[in-house]
């Protein structure tokens, strides 16, 4: 997805580089947006987005920090992908130790399955709210989003996914 113009932002801040967040798909901006305004006319709080478009080589460099828990929650949601098995795998034969760069390499040789919206602009990561986090889920599934909220991974972030916004297999 090519760079877009900033759009003007309403009750929204970001804590990631404003290019990526330039990255979004249209689809997930507006969506955004909508969720935002609702949640401040509600509650009088900003939402803060943490991360937005990521490339391939950033979701490897997370991915290596990841233990076998948080892999398995944040990726195995829909079935087990190979991928998730030789990052694991490798981790394992280097005692217990996986690199950003083999990480890298598992993922752009990977035979199946996509590994996060973030790659194509359709997910973004918002921090945990401090006014009424119930009522977030509730406007981030009104609006097509579909959320996990990841404390239970030990990250404090809310991880939304539009629905609308077709997934992809990126190789980088």
């Amino acid at each position: 997805m090519s760079e877009q113009p900033m759009r003007p932002w309403r009750h929204l801040r970001f804590a990631c580089e404003l290019a990526n967040v330039a990255r979004l798909h249209e689809r997930l901006q507006e969506a955004l947006q909508a969720v935002a305004t609702a949640y401040w006319d509600a509650t009088g709080e900003e939402l803060i987005v943490t991360s937005a478009w990521r490339s391939l080589r950033h979701c490897a460099a997370l991915m290596a920090g990841f233990n076998r828990e948080q892999l398995e929650g944040m990726y195995c949601r829909n079935g087990y992908p190979d991928y998730i098995r030789d990052l694991l795998a490798t981790r394992e034969r280097q005692g217990g130790v996986l690199s950003e760069e083999d990480a890298y390499r598992i993922l752009c040789q990977r035979r199946e399955g996509y590994i996060s919206r973030h790659l194509i602009g359709g997910a973004v990561d918002i921090a945990r709210p401090e006014r009424d986090l119930p009522f977030l889920l509730t406007l981030l599934a009104q609006h097509g989003f579909q959320a996990l909220d990841e404390e239970v991974f030990g990250l404090s972030c809310i991880h939304a996914s539009h629905r609308d916004v077709p997934t992809a297999i990126v190789r980088e």
